[in-house]
């Protein structure tokens, strides 16, 4: 299903050299800043960006998912010009964000799929309508095992902590999150940790690494898009925009990171990815 592209060992620009060569480049004051604000108080990313008319009027608004302080306020802000016109609550850090068609209905106004966590959200005419979250991995049977003692009185937290480190030394399935938060612990925390997890069910949740879109059968700008997600897991998914199931997945040797992609998923497509691993993929039909 994928095609090993090219592998590149050559260090990557970071933001700072390209800034200082445009500083030191001279460029006269070519440039023309047609709104500055150096209070708007927005931290995010590119991929967290986009241009859609969300009112029908043929005015693009600009769509942004704003990171907040990176631990609490991160919000989906709306501006038309400099004007914000709409927020909402974001629930965790979003690592994505893009507007799209999901159905016919007139007129014809696009929905903003925010990538956040494992789930994603989805708003339709500026309020939430939908969440879709991603389907949780394979739990490792040892880990699970070891747990059921701890829940049966059979074994103490050091005993666990000694057990769950030699399963992650050997087993193939990784150690979920909990599991790895217990072995991060000191010794005065752990026994705190265990009484308030031990009873709860074992999870293996991923996480949303891109986003883009897919048209689903025609090349109309204004076309049904399919969601195209990225995981922490190395999967990418196909998304149908209406009923947000499973179209597609597909695996891939390293963790995807952007996007590219282009064609129609009843036809013929093609998903070009940026992986962790310095390489870049080639996904198609």
């Amino acid at each position: 299903m994928w095609s090993h592209l090219f592998s590149s060992a050559t260090p990557p620009v970071t933001r700072s050299a390209v800034m200082s060569s445009v500083e030191s480049s001279g460029d006269g004051g070519k440039w023309l800043d047609a709104h500055y604000d150096p209070v708007a108080g927005l931290y995010t990313f590119s991929s967290c960006v986009d241009l859609a008319d969300l009112s029908g009027d043929r005015e693009s608004r600009l769509v942004v998912g704003d990171l907040g302080t990176g631990s609490s306020g991160m919000k989906l802000k709306v501006y038309r010009g400099t004007a914000l016109i709409s927020e909402n609550t974001l629930l965790d850090l979003p690592a994505g964000l893009v507007a799209f068609f999901m159905d016919l209905h007139e007129p014809r106004i696009p929905a903003v799929a925010v990538a956040s966590g494992p789930c994603i959200y989805v708003y339709k005419n500026l309020r939430p309508y939908f969440k879709f979250t991603l389907p949780s991995l394979d739990v490792n049977p040892l880990e699970q095992d070891v747990w059921q003692q701890v829940r049966e009185g059979q074994i103490d937290p050091v005993m666990l902590k000694e057990m769950l480190e030699s399963i992650r030394n050997k087993a193939d399935i990784p150690l979920s999150i909990r599991s790895l938060r217990f072995l991060s612990l000191e010794a005065d925390e752990a026994d705190e940790f265990v009484q308030l997890h031990k009873q709860q069910p074992i999870r293996r949740q991923t996480v949303i690494t891109c986003i883009g879109t897919l048209k689903k059968s025609t090349a109309d700008e204004d076309g049904i898009s399919c969601l195209v997600i990225g995981t922490e897991s190395s999967d990418v998914f196909v998304l149908d925009p209406e009923a947000f199931t499973i179209l597609c997945k597909m695996s891939l040797p390293a963790v995807p990171t952007m996007m590219d992609v282009a064609g129609q998923f009843d036809v013929e497509f093609r998903i070009t990815v940026a992986c962790r691993n310095g390489s870049i993929y080639i996904l198609r039909r």
